[in-house]
């Protein structure tokens, strides 16, 4: 994880994983299609030689930011900023990066980490306590307690009482 350095937490999904480091950055590797690596690449990380240590870059959260929790779903990864915001990219065919536009993949090229990368809205004033990223879509805990999810539901998955695929996070239901 680099010269120094030991893990807090530790998200794994199928095909890649997380690391919440000890000071508070974050590293990710394993698939890295679709930018679910953050790494403004597809390169896969981890599988050559000299690819982690102190090789494998800290994800871009932007300036000043550091991360208080991670977590790798199935094409794409969260983090809770200090601040108690959500930046969450890779995979976003159904909206489970939570954003107000659509892009299929954020993280997979230059340039979209970092400050070009938006937080969730997840209300006035609401801030994450907790976040999980499913396949198709994300939840978060906000610290009033109620919970938000959004992104793919076909399966009732955001538990909103119909199968309504809600494609960024201002319009999903707190419950």
């Amino acid at each position: 994880l680099g010269t120094g350095r030991t893990a807090t937490s530790i998200s794994g999904s199928n095909v890649h994983n997380c690391a919440l480091l000890d000071n508070a950055s974050v590293k990710c590797w394993g698939h890295g299609l679709n930018g679910r690596l953050g790494q403004g690449n597809p390169n896969d990380l981890g599988n050559g030689a000299n690819e982690m240590g102190d090789n494998l870059p800290s994800i871009d959260l932007g300036t000043g930011r550091t991360a208080t929790a991670i977590a790798a779903g199935g094409a794409h990864s969260c983090a809770i900023l200090d601040n108690g915001s959500v930046k969450c990219w890779g995979k976003n065919d159904y909206g489970q990066l939570g954003l107000d536009y659509t892009p299929d993949n954020l993280g997979y090229q230059p340039g979209e980490m970092g400050d070009n990368l938006s937080s969730i809205n997840l209300g006035t004033g609401r801030t994450a306590t907790a976040i999980a990223p499913g396949i198709f879509h994300s939840c978060a805990i906000l610290d009033y307690g109620s919970v938000k999810c959004w992104g793919n539901n076909n399966y009732g998955q955001l538990g909103i009482g119909n199968t309504t695929q809600m494609g960024d996070s201002s319009g999903a239901v707190s419950y």
